[in-house]
């Protein structure tokens, strides 16, 4: 039944237009994928109604966090990425290491801080599934991507 869902799901998510930046906050797409994400959360954590909004305040902090990092890591790889082109200095290029390691670092802190914030919201059991859940949640929403791209594919052959 998942798997079905989420194939409803990304075939849902491939026919919406997008008008804001796909893959971000504010895209139709990504809100699906999000709403998608809370309710598979909820049902594979078994949350209670107070323990979902305890919860979910805290994976939306975390979540914000979580992208205004990816950002600045994204950003610091445009930066490198350009350097690169520009057949940047060797140490101009060694000056960004460092740099991308800090990054890498305060994400894991992050993730880190949040789960330890758990604590008195999940039981260790619960916490345990989330740790899993991403992985799982991903996988599952990869391949239902592929599904319908094959699904496509044979239609256009027809």
């Amino acid at each position: 039944m998942r798997t079905g869902m989420m194939i409803a799901l990304v075939l849902g998510l491939l026919a919406v237009q997008a008008q804001a930046q796909p893959g971000r906050p504010g895209d139709p797409r990504f809100e699906r994928v999000e709403q998608l994400r809370k309710v598979r959360m909820i049902d594979e954590l078994g949350l209670k109604e107070e323990q979902s909004v305890r919860f979910f305040a805290r994976l939306s902090e975390f979540d914000k966090r979580r992208r205004d990092l990816m950002h600045e890591r994204h950003e610091m790889l445009n930066k490198l990425e350009q350097m690169i082109k520009d057949n940047a200095d060797e140490k101009e290029l060694e000056k960004m290491f460092p740099v991308m390691a800090g990054l890498e670092q305060r994400m894991a802190e992050e993730k880190a801080r949040f789960f330890a914030s758990l604590s008195d919201v999940l039981s260790v059991q619960q916490r345990a599934k989330l740790l899993t859940f991403e992985r799982t949640f991903e996988k599952e929403l990869r391949e239902a991507v592929r599904d319908t791209q094959r699904r496509r594919m044979r239609t256009e052959e027809q």
